[in-house]
């Protein structure tokens, strides 16, 4: 996989995991996230909550992640395609054969 898109889809990751520490540490009190006995009722139901809320981010942030690399896979193959095709170059010591892609003939320059 190419840097730029591992890079970005980290990025991607780090937001989520990111966002999400931070409801922890402002909000985990409400459903006991610092505590070490047994949860209160009310705990109990807000830790279901954020539970359900919390799978909900992650699995639209994963799903983002996925759309990303289908992007970035479509427009790398878009860019091959408006090119033609890929050009291949011979080189000799006197001459440099190039091939036109789009009409498969070749034109001579010398060196």
């Amino acid at each position: 996989m190419d840097k730029f898109l591992e890079q970005s889809c980290r990025r991607v990751q780090t937001t989520m995991i990111g966002a999400l520490s931070k409801m922890e540490n402002s909000f985990g009190h409400l459903w006991g996230h610092f505590k070490d006995g047994p949860l209160t009722e009310q705990e109990e139901a807000f830790a279901d909550l954020w539970d359900d809320t919390r799978n909900s981010i992650l699995n639209q942030g994963n799903k983002e992640i996925r759309n990303l690399k289908q992007d970035y896979m479509r427009h790398s193959a878009d860019r091959i395609r408006q090119a033609g095709a890929i050009p291949l170059t011979m080189q000799t010591k006197f001459h440099t054969q190039i091939e036109d892609p789009k009409n498969k003939k070749g034109s001579d320059y010398e060196n």
